[in-house]
């Protein structure tokens, strides 16, 4: 079965978009769905008009009923409207990438290390730098220049910002995705927690709301 066939109106539908080196998340939900699209309002935001464009790069995280689905893409159209709707095109099949549901995670830069694992405690490589993508308290999405395999374990040290301090925790990394942009080539690496401490993982669920919050005051969530 298609996992398109599991994309639905009203669907929470989540984009991540760089501009200039910077990284706009933008949220919305889908309000039309066919074979070959979705359509969903343009996020209510100052940002919107400068990152969501027609013909620009863009990541899509569709928050269906048992996961989440993931593909790169590009925007496909801008439909006239009060407001106006944005339009994604149905990627091919091997694009769509499904991942189980995280617990109220956000897309978000967090700067991190990480070192790959042969067991829980025992590293097998340097420690090499990173930033994560999206974050809960359950699993994140990695941006490397490494390709990851999946199955290893790997620990990862995320720098939170200001005075919330570092998270350091162990997971197994689940896929790794590759990436293009022109001729360089970098990968987003799922990984789900699986030793963290009670105190550590508080730290990442507080900072995850706190980021919400901060969001949804700017219409981006």
């Amino acid at each position: 079965m298609s996992h398109w066939n599991d994309v639905h109106i009203k669907q929470r539908v989540e984009l991540s978009i760089e501009v200039l080196k910077k990284v706009y998340n933008f949220g919305s939900i889908i309000v039309r769905k066919n074979d070959t699209a979705i359509y969903f309002p343009m996020p209510a935001s100052q940002q919107s008009s400068t990152a969501i464009k027609k013909g620009q790069p863009v990541e899509v995280t569709i928050h269906v009923d048992d996961g989440v689905l993931i593909f790169s893409t590009e925007i496909d159209a801008i439909v006239p409207g009060q407001p106006p709707q944005v339009q994604i095109n149905r990627p091919a099949e091997e694009q769509i990438h499904k991942r189980p549901s995280a617990g109220a995670g956000i897309k978000v830069t967090v700067p991190l290390t990480y070192r790959v694992m042969r067991d829980p405690v025992t590293p097998i490589s340097d420690t090499k730098k990173g930033e994560t993508i999206s974050l809960s308290s359950e699993d994140c999405t990695i941006h490397t220049v490494q390709q990851l395999k999946p199955g290893n374990y790997i620990e990862l040290t995320l720098t939170l910002p200001k005075d919330e301090g570092q998270v350091s925790l162990v997971g197994v990394i689940q896929d790794c995705m590759e990436q293009k942009s022109g001729a360089q080539v970098s990968y987003n690496t799922y990984v789900k927690f699986e030793v963290i401490r009670p105190g550590e993982q508080d730290k990442i669920v507080k900072f995850v709301f706190n980021q919400q919050r901060i969001m949804r005051k700017k219409g981006l969530y």
